[in-house]
């Protein structure tokens, strides 16, 4: 079993341009209502996963946690450089 890095920011970007929807699965009420991309495009933008019907949880755990490391690094980024500019300015 094999393991191959990503690179966070790209999945970053590929999340961004991820479709999101609300629907309503055919067998549940109509009052009945879920949030988030549809599997194939899900496949299309990562790859994952055995099926282009279905999300695994882990796979869609995978990209929100690379996502966030991303964005969790800019954060550090700009706070570093507003920082810098707090320090110059006195």
């Amino acid at each position: 079993m094999g393991r191959t890095p990503v690179c966070a920011d790209d999945v970053l970007a590929r999340l961004g341009e991820l479709p999101v929807s609300e629907w309503t699965y055919g067998f549940d009420h109509r009052s009945v209502r879920h949030l988030g991309p549809m599997a194939q495009d899900f496949a299309a933008a990562f790859g994952l996963g055995y099926s282009d019907r279905k999300i695994a949880v882990v796979d869609a755990n995978g990209v929100c946690m690379a996502a966030i490391q991303a964005l969790y690094r800019r954060v550090v980024i700009l706070e570093e450089a507003r920082g810098s500019d707090i320090e110059s300015a006195s």
